[in-house]
């Protein structure tokens, strides 16, 4: 399933970010397909129940009216095409309608909606936190909306959370190499290969990662470049060779899910592991990797160093005390602290629910001089759709939703300039200023544009005005003319007349 898909005003669409399948095996038997695992993590899925949130935006002036739709359907549509629904989490909507007016929601079988008026500040229903302003004047008005949704802005925290990943991953590899091969004489190449080039790889790896899924999010085929380019990462670090590659690229196809034979790449990790202990290529494999090219064998080893572990004998002692309240309690297994660091590493839930589903509809009477949504014509709506982790996901950059739009009034500005002359971005940047104006100036500068007439000396009499106590020319050192208080909304309506 798509994770992001943001739409362009210009009507293109984005790429698609990818949610990893759920091993119908279990953890488990996915621990030993672990050198996999980190080539192929992009499984779609789809049918699993989920959340569906859609918020419609109605501008009113210094109001704006917010309708939520929402429900939770299991991804199957019943026979008359409407969503199959279910029981909504009571405690998530106890949260939002207390966020909304009590007339103001209804329950349709399962399909709830909630509707209320906001000024500023929009409610934190779908989770994440929003304004919305109006500013308006005779001239016209501006308006302004930014939402996000859910996710996490730190990007210091989830960076060090991901190389703390990476340097625990590394360091279970390393001691697991060591229990295996750490009487061969030549194991200390190895040991320096994975305490310091892997470990650093790992976290190269998580930042290529990271940045290519953040980039997928707006440009399409992002995820395939950011793949490419970490490939050819991978081939100047010396951990395949050129000749390698067709043999590679088809053995990583995720041989077991595929049900064919995982050997193949099994034994070019036993080659690199061989190479990195000093085997030029042209001896035998020795004796001692030969677990390595053995999926049995090799899931077997691994298991065995993972229960050994300081951090798995703290999760049983855990396990045991947790049992003793409630005899239900699933006891860990070895893998699971490695899946746990992969999940941190990558900043994905391996195993987690399917994401919600969220569409933002701002509805305005014509299309907004800024934004990051779809412009639908025909609806006159800026539309933004996307796939939305769950609210306690803290690994992901919140979802954005802006757009900022001008109205002109057309009559207004026709019967005093004779013609509209303000619109767009001018517009927006002039109710800006008008709105930072205390009552005094705002007032004078008002009545003054409210007394012009079209006419030849329109431009004369804008250069004419000023404040009140307002120089005609401000000096500094007798040399340098500077901008007084009124020159710009006089310069601005002076350009578009001229």
């Amino acid at each position: 399933m798509k994770r992001h898909r943001n739409s362009n005003l210009d009507g293109s669409e984005d790429g698609i970010m990818k949610k990893p399948e759920t091993f119908a095996r279990g953890k488990q038997s996915a621990c030993k397909r672990l050198p996999f695992a980190l080539v192929v993590m992009a499984f779609v899925v789809t049918g699993c129940p989920h959340n569906d949130y859609t918020v419609q935006l109605q501008p009113r002036g210094n109001v704006i009216e917010r309708t939520l739709v929402f429900y939770r359907a299991d991804g199957a549509n019943t026979n008359n095409g409407t969503p199959n629904y279910q029981a909504f989490d009571t405690n998530e909507l106890a949260a939002i309608t207390a966020r909304y007016p009590a007339n103001g929601l209804t329950n349709d079988a399962g399909r709830h909606v909630a509707r209320g008026e906001f000024t500023t500040k929009l409610p934190d229903d779908v989770g994440g936190s929003g304004v919305y302003t109006n500013l308006a004047n005779s001239l016209g008005a501006a308006g302004f909306y930014v939402e996000r949704f859910r996710g996490n802005d730190d990007l210091a925290g989830m960076t060090e959370r991901r190389f703390k990943a990476a340097d625990q991953l590394t360091d279970l590899i390393a001691g697991w190499s060591q229990a295996e091969l750490g009487r061969d004489p030549r194991y200390d190449q190895l040991h320096q290969f994975l305490n310091v080039d892997l470990r650093h790889d790992l976290k190269n790896f998580s930042s290529y990662w990271w940045e290519g899924t953040l980039v997928s999010n707006y440009k399409t085929n992002a995820s395939e470049e950011f793949a490419v380019r970490f490939g050819l990462y991978l081939y100047e670090r010396g951990y395949f060779t050129l000749a390698e590659m067709p043999g590679l690229v088809g053995d990583a196809s995720f041989a077991d899910v595929s049900g064919s034979d995982p050997k193949p790449l099994l034994r070019r990790i036993q080659r690199l592991v061989a190479r990195k202990m000093g085997d030029p290529g042209s001896e035998p494999v020795p004796a001692s990797l030969a677990f390595l090219a053995d999926e049995t064998l090799m899931e077997k080893s691994f298991t065995n160093y993972l229960s050994g572990t300081d951090a798995y004998r703290a999760r049983l002692k855990q396990w045991e005390e947790d049992k003793k309240l409630n005899p239900d309690s699933k006891l860990p297994e070895p893998s699971d602290e490695v899946w746990n660091q992969v999940e941190s590493l990558l900043g994905i839930d391996l195993f987690g629910q399917t994401p919600d589903h969220l569409a933002v509809r701002l509805s305005l009477p014509s299309p907004p001089v800024h934004g990051n949504g779809r412009w639908d014509e025909t609806l006159k709506q800026v539309v933004w759709d996307t796939d939305l982790e769950g609210r306690t996901n803290a690994t992901h950059l919140p979802f954005s939703c802006y757009a900022s739009w001008a109205l002109p009034d057309e009559g207004f500005q026709t019967a005093h300039f004779g013609k509209v002359v303000l619109t767009g971005d001018d517009l927006t940047e002039y109710c800006l200023w008008r709105s930072s104006q205390d009552s005094q100036r705002g007032g004078e500068w008002d009545d003054f544009i409210a007394g012009l007439k079209p006419g030849n000396d329109l431009v004369q009499r804008l250069d004419a005005f000023r404040f009140s106590g307002e120089p005609q020319q401000v000096v500094t050192n007798g040399q340098q003319n500077l901008p007084g208080p009124s020159a710009y909304p006089r310069e601005l309506l002076k350009n578009e007349l001229q």
